[in-house]
């Protein structure tokens, strides 16, 4: 008779746990995973194709394009987005059961020149280890992507300082220099403290960073940094990069030189 009671209270609890519904407190308090993307081209002439996913089914993608907080009532991602301008693209997902995701952004650029033909010349030499393909890497219109040991877009530097000098095939109206750039402190890797632009010796255009040397463990980021010049027609422009004269204190690796990552030079 013993023996029988287990077995019933065995089967009554088996149904109780087979039909207790999930805790929605507890799954609320997971975020989900944040979106993955592919883009056929970072730089583009025309336009650029963006795919956006989610691991998880039946999660919401939200998305913006002008640099505003995503919320429920943004837009709704349904397809691969067609980018004809240089935009910014923050992208988040929402699913009933679990908390939004962390914000992922993306930057693209539309191309008004393209200098593939420009004749570079590097001071000093980029790393061995981060050579890419040498000065032509930087009109190739080729990005590079924050897993930096795995790709080999980057022409990484690990100097005070860097000169470009670039003899254009055709005398260019310019008003502004972008570099492309990647930012990693956790492997050493800082935004330059400086940029100047020279045009026979003058300089035509300059940009200080006082944020060169603020902690800022967010891991890898690709970077537009944009330097307004004196509008003019130019053929030839020299970019000095400066660092910092070393690794801020906070660092594991203080007082050491930082490196310099870049991959693309655009001229608009």
């Amino acid at each position: 008779m013993k023996k029988i009671i287990y077995i019933l209270i065995f089967i009554v609890g088996f149904s109780c746990a087979k039909n207790k519904k999930p805790n929605y407190t507890q799954t609320k308090e997971i975020q989900l995973v944040s979106p993955n993307f592919t883009v056929d081209s970072i730089f583009f002439k025309n336009n650029a194709t963006i795919h956006f996913s989610s691991v998880l089914a039946n999660t919401t993608l939200k998305y913006t394009e002008d640099n505003s907080s995503i919320t429920q009532q943004s837009k709704t991602l349904k397809s691969p987005l067609r980018i004809e301008k240089s935009s910014t693209i923050a992208v988040k997902a929402f699913h009933t059961d679990y908390k939004e995701s962390e914000t992922v952004k993306l930057q693209v650029k539309k191309i008004k020149h393209n200098i593939s033909s420009a004749a570079i010349r590097i001071f000093p030499e980029p790393s061995s280890t981060y050579s890419a393909n040498g000065a032509t890497s930087l009109t190739d219109l080729k990005s590079g992507y924050p897993q930096f040991k795995k790709n080999n877009a980057w022409l990484g530097f690990n100097a005070k300082e860097i000169s470009f000098n670039i003899i254009l095939d055709k005398p260019l109206l310019l008003s502004k220099i972008t570099l492309h750039t990647l930012t990693a402190q956790g492997d050493w890797i800082f935004a330059p403290e400086h940029i100047s632009i020279k045009n026979n010796n003058t300089i035509i255009g300059e940009l200080v960073n006082k944020e060169a040397s603020k902690q800022s463990f967010s891991g890898a980021n690709v970077n537009f940094t944009e330097v307004p010049i004196t509008p003019k027609t130019y053929n030839a422009l020299t970019i000095v990069v400066k660092s910092l004269n070393g690794i801020p204190n906070w660092h594991s690796g203080a007082n050491n030189i930082p490196w310099f990552f870049i991959d693309e030079i655009i001229v608009e």
